[in-house]
């Protein structure tokens, strides 16, 4: 099974997504923040690691650019789900490293299968 790494600081955004990627035959690790994803990252290994952007502590985007200072996860994807729609948002998503960025204003679990199985 494709393990990924979840970050989300709400408890039901968390769950459901954790709920849907199981259903689709993933590992799921959740983590709290951007910090406790990165420390859990630093322990394990990971196919992907899907985060929010907003959170405390460590948010999404320096969770990224925190991420790509290590050559060992040039090649892990990394996805950014949020609700930060604009295409400056999207722009520093990209610059910090994600590999694909999706709203959640229009989320559709199909989006993020998709990317998913596109990156990993």
């Amino acid at each position: 099974k494709p393990k990924i790494l979840l970050c989300d600081d709400s408890i039901p955004i968390r769950t459901q997504l954790k709920r849907i990627l199981e259903g689709y035959g993933y590992d799921v690790t959740p983590a709290v923040d951007g910090q406790d994803g990165f420390n859990k990252l630093r322990m394990g290994s990971f196919d992907a690691v899907v985060s929010d952007v907003q959170m405390p502590n460590l948010d999404g985007l320096g969770l990224a650019a925190q991420i790509r200072q290590f050559p060992e996860y040039d090649e892990l994807p990394v996805i950014l789900v949020t609700t930060l729609a604009s295409e400056e948002d999207k722009r520093r998503g990209a610059e910090a490293g994600a590999n694909a960025y999706i709203t959640k204003g229009d989320f559709d679990q199909r989006v993020l299968l998709d990317t998913l199985r596109r990156l990993i």
